[in-house]
């Protein structure tokens, strides 16, 4: 016997493993694991105190990365959002609410999430669920959370009719409502930003979704005057809503616009460069490696109508959520769209200690955010 895992007959992926070795995984096996990885957070002080003070959104189990593979549970204030994306996991799911239920309450209550896209992958039933403690089927009008002290909102609006697996403020709420991944990258950023030594610093977030890296970064930054680029109009309410909620809607300016399209949008007055700054965040672009060249390609033609408007010793963020489009591709395309301009690799960061990888599980290692300085 070389392993024990999870089989799903209908998926690409047939075994997930559970445990190595003949001796089978404990009968108690889901709520161990669902124990340690809560656990583990606490650990990490994510769960203290002074920390839900600042911050009380961010992922409290991760797939593999908790040995529960199939199962995101993120924390968003007073609400927790289950994202159940494989069939052994939507067969538990019942099990997994009720225990976080017990043991985790939470005071608004749980969200069940079973997308369309991995319910038709991995032949599950496709739905959403609420269970609020108050015992209705309300679901919150919005996410709300703190980071790092600042206040965010998300999107969430539940289905309209029976079987609809996704909210329908879609694409607006991203996965469980947004990315905690990027969390402690936006501080560090924002940071990058305030520390350099120019009085009213010009900063360009391409794929800005609700604002966490714009509103970071005018918070770090009194002065600085920040271009928040997004197609979403419903992401751009929350952006708007988010820096008013933040005392910041008078340094960010939302701009609608495809950060895969021409960028014309860039091209007046009030928006132009040169940007001091430039974080360019773009959605998962390569689902497999056949993708790579397609992704490389639309990347690079971003970064050569981005990489011009940076100002001498300007710094960019070039983020990757892609697990195939891995660091060396993520320069490739840099280089590709840099020709002549000197660009110099300054820091690379990935997500943070709430999202574990396990060792072996390079998938687990999706998130990439490589930072240039522009020489």
């Amino acid at each position: 016997m070389v392993a024990h895992g999870l089989y799903s007959p209908e998926s690409r992926i047939l075994l997930r493993v559970l445990s190595a070795g003949p001796q089978p995984p404990a009968a108690d096996w889901l709520e161990r694991r669902l124990a340690a990885a809560l656990g583990g957070r606490e650990a990490l002080g994510l769960a203290a105190k002074a920390t839900r003070e600042v911050t009380t959104g961010y992922r409290e189990v991760n797939s593999e990365g908790d040995g529960l593979p199939g199962v995101v549970v993120d924390r968003f204030g007073d609400w927790r959002v289950v994202q159940i994306t494989t069939a052994p996991m939507a067969a538990r799911r019942h099990a997994i609410l009720a225990w976080l239920s017990a043991r985790a309450p939470v005071p608004g209550g749980q969200i069940l999430l079973m997308a369309q896209s991995a319910a038709a992958r991995e032949g599950f039933v496709p739905g959403l669920e609420i269970h609020a403690r108050d015992g209705t089927s309300n679901g919150p009008p919005a996410l709300e959370w703190l980071e790092h002290g600042l206040t965010f909102t998300a999107p969430f609006r539940a289905p309209s009719g029976q079987g609809e697996a996704e909210p329908s403020a879609a694409p607006a709420m991203q996965k469980t409502g947004a990315y905690h991944d990027q969390r402690d990258n936006r501080r560090r950023f924002a940071e990058l930003v305030a520390a350099r030594s120019i009085d009213a610093p010009r900063v360009l977030d391409l794929g800005c979704h609700v604002g966490g890296f714009a509103v970071a970064m005018a918070a770090a930054c009194p002065r600085a005057q920040i271009v928040a680029v997004d197609q979403s109009a419903t992401a751009l309410d929350h952006l708007r809503h988010n820096a008013a909620a933040n005392h910041v809607a008078d340094q960010i300016q939302a701009v609608a616009a495809d950060m895969f399209g021409d960028l014309a949008q860039l091209d007046g007055p009030t928006v132009g460069g040169p940007f001091h700054a430039a974080i360019f965040d773009p959605p998962k672009i390569a689902s497999s490696r056949r993708d790579l060249p397609r992704a490389i390609k639309a990347m690079a033609r971003t970064l050569s109508r981005v990489l011009p408007r940076l100002a001498d010793a300007g710094v960019i963020g070039v983020c990757s959520c892609s697990h195939h489009l891995g660091w060396d591709e993520l320069e490739r395309a840099v280089l590709d769209a840099a020709g002549s301009t000197s660009m110099a690799r300054v820091a690379r960061w990935g997500a943070g200690p709430d999202h574990p990888i396990a060792p072996g599980h390079d998938e687990g290692q999706y998130l990439r955010v490589a930072v240039y300085q522009r020489r």
